[in-house]
């Protein structure tokens, strides 16, 4: 017999966890975990996807789990996209931002109605990142620009779309991917401004637009001046965060699993993804030991508060 306080701690570590699946079908394994972890959200890769036929009936299995509010994809657009190659799929957001304002929302528009009809509700985009230059930025394509003030007025729109839609947009890659020319899914990149220069800058776009969407991605990215963790798992980013750019909403991480945190055991990253006042833990390989054990570790925890 789970006791009422156990119960509580299991349900407060599963809210914190944003998942994801290992194929395009709910396995047993996978059915006994969503049980037991309770988890808010799932995230669906391609290897999640046929057809947009086929995610929509995975996430319909997934109807009797009540905690799982959350159906999200990496839908950016160009060379980041998980759906089936469609009239539907977005060109990357440097090519987008070049369409004037009303075929630009036209097009969003139509992605969010595919993704709010498959059963998608969040998507991760719009990325925020300043893009400074083809060649030494990891960033690319997949930002809007390198003004602020068009990533501003470009970001704004794809929310807007999303949300008309009922798709929660997540504004990322916060403090911003911009300056930085090393991938974190190998390992962790160095921001290459100070902290004055992001505040008038990369931190922009989040400023402006930090009442309206209720979600960012916090990035693994070092900045030694304000941290000697990334963003990810730094108490100093979320003030940032929540003081100095003003978000009031959810904050998500990016995947824990990329390379650039290989330095911190799964213990470690829970632990310090606790301290850090992140609000929700984004696990994207699928692997129901690791998913189970990250699990574990949060209850642990929650359990010596």
């Amino acid at each position: 017999m789970v006791s009422p306080k156990l119960q509580r701690i299991k349900k407060e570590a599963g809210e914190r966890m944003i998942i994801s699946l290992s194929g395009v079908s709910l396995s047993q394994s996978e059915e006994k975990m969503l049980a037991e972890i309770s988890p808010c959200g799932i995230i669906y890769f391609k290897r999640n996807v046929e057809s947009c036929e086929s995610l929509s009936a995975l996430i319909q299995s997934t109807g009797r789990f009540d905690s799982i509010r959350y159906h999200a994809v990496d839908e950016e657009g160009g060379r980041v996209r998980r759906l089936p190659n469609g009239d539907y799929s977005l060109p990357s957001m440097k090519v987008l931002s070049q369409f004037d304002n009303e075929e630009k929302l036209n097009k969003i528009r139509y992605l969010a109605s595919v993704l709010s009809e498959i059963g998608i509700n969040m998507n991760m985009a719009p990325n925020l990142d300043l893009r400074s230059g083809e060649d030494n930025s990891i960033v690319g394509d997949r930002s809007f620009g390198e003004d602020p003030s068009d990533v501003v007025e470009n970001a704004a729109l794809y929310i807007r779309a999303m949300k008309e839609f009922n798709v929660f947009p997540v504004l990322k890659h916060f403090p911003g991917h911009g300056t930085t020319s090393v991938d974190s899914h190998t390992q962790l990149p160095v921001i290459g401004k100070p902290f004055s220069e992001l505040l008038e800058s990369d931190l922009v776009p989040y400023m402006k637009l930090a009442d309206s969407a209720g979600f960012v991605m916090k990035a693994h990215l070092l900045l030694p001046e304000i941290s000697p963790l990334p963003a990810t798992l730094a108490p100093e980013w979320d003030e940032i965060l929540r003081k100095r750019v003003g978000f009031t909403g959810i904050s998500i991480t990016d995947d824990m699993e990329m390379h650039a945190l290989d330095c911190y055991s799964v213990e470690q990253k829970v632990s310090l993804f606790l301290a850090s006042g992140t609000d929700k833990f984004l696990t994207c390989s699928g692997d129901t030991d690791l998913t189970n054990q990250i699990f574990e570790f949060l209850v642990k925890m929650f359990e010596k508060l």
